[in-house]
């Protein structure tokens, strides 16, 4: 694939033509200026307001004062950055893709949603989509089936009905994963699926043909069996839960600590769900946080997340640490608008 097709793959999936290094790149421990967090990780950070993903080291963080003479935690320069080209990120995964490490993008709009996907060592681009229906909040690869899965809060409005007077509409889609030797348009496999405002999907982390997906009030389990264009997901109702406490659940994640947990997030608390045992899952741990958009919870035990503060629905530029607690915000890089951090991600899953 010669330079002139890249930059056409990339201007099809509506990001900068120009790519970066390694978003999730290593950190450069000399530049390390006394950091105030004990865990050394990375984190990728969705920035709705300005339309870009910038990843950042914890072992950058630094204390200063605000402008009231007040002590605060800011993060650090980012590491890298990855311009969407003007829409909205909502979702950003690092995964292996045919044993490629690659990112995973999708977000946009109701009318026209995105998804692409880029190997890391290069940001070259792999795969794209645009003019996605379902306004896509996030995605999984599905190694076994080597695909894609796309959920989003949009489309098939009266086939999944929830309770009376809250949201409608959702659906999912699958798509076959692209590969570094054919880059190009993603090819849709099936949907879209009905799944009443699907926010978030992950993969078990203790079955790769286990997939989770989060919204509405429900989490639910699917098989996945075949592979490429033939890969189908069966629905198991007897892993499967629903529970008005989720109603507008918002955001599901792994927990990289205690794998035997998901974390998953509504309109007002965050919950811990236990899977295991084989059968329905639990909730056994709810803790009340108005208006939180994203959870994730560190191999280190820190739990790391992001709240709508400011009334914008996408958040703010804050980012909390808890386990203990420490708020620490992400100001402005040059020309930027105040930021608003819709999730922020892991980037060593």
């Amino acid at each position: 694939m010669d330079r002139r097709q890249l930059l056409r793959g990339l201007l099809a999936a509506g990001v900068a033509a120009v790519p970066i290094s390694a978003l999730a790149g290593s950190a450069r421990g000399a530049e390390a200026v006394g950091g105030a967090l004990l865990e050394d990780f990375h984190l990728a950070l969705l920035d709705v307001q300005n339309h870009v993903i910038e990843t950042y080291w914890t072992g950058h963080i630094k204390l200063e004062k605000d402008q009231n003479g007040k002590d605060r935690f800011v993060f650090g320069a980012p590491l890298s950055a990855f311009p969407t080209g003007g829409w909205a990120p909502l979702e950003c995964k690092f995964r292996k893709i045919g044993g490629v490490p690659a990112f995973l993008v999708c977000g946009g709009d109701e009318e026209d949603g995105r998804v692409t996907i880029h190997r890391t060592s290069d940001s070259a681009a792999l795969g794209w989509t645009t003019g996605l229906k379902n306004f896509p909040h996030s995605l999984e690869y599905l190694p076994t089936a080597d695909a894609v899965i796309v959920v989003g809060t949009a489309g098939l409005d009266d086939q999944d009905p929830g309770p009376p007077g809250e949201r409608t509409g959702g659906s999912f889609l699958l798509f076959q994963a692209p590969t570094a030797e054919r880059p190009g348009p993603l090819v849709k496999i099936s949907g879209p699926h009905a799944f009443r405002e699907a926010h978030g999907v992950v993969l078990d982390q203790n079955n790769d043909r286990l997939l989770w997906i989060y919204g509405g009030n429900k989490i639910l389990a699917y098989e996945v069996s075949g592979q490429g264009t033939g890969t189908t997901l069966t629905y198991l109702e007897h892993r499967s839960l629903t529970n008005n406490k989720f109603e507008n659940g918002h955001d599901l994640q792994p927990d990289l600590a205690e794998t035997q947990y998901l974390w998953a997030t509504g309109s007002k608390s965050q919950f811990r769900i236990n899977k295991s045992g084989g059968g329905r899952p639990r909730i056994d741990w709810e803790y009340p946080t108005p208006k939180v958009k994203s959870f994730s919870k560190h191999r280190s035990g820190r739990g790391i997340y992001t709240a709508d503060t400011l009334g914008n629905k996408y958040g703010s530029s804050w980012v909390d640490f808890v386990w203990p607690n420490q708020p620490v915000e992400a100001k402005p890089v040059g020309e930027q608008k105040e930021k608003w951090i819709y999730k922020a991600r892991l980037t060593d899953i």
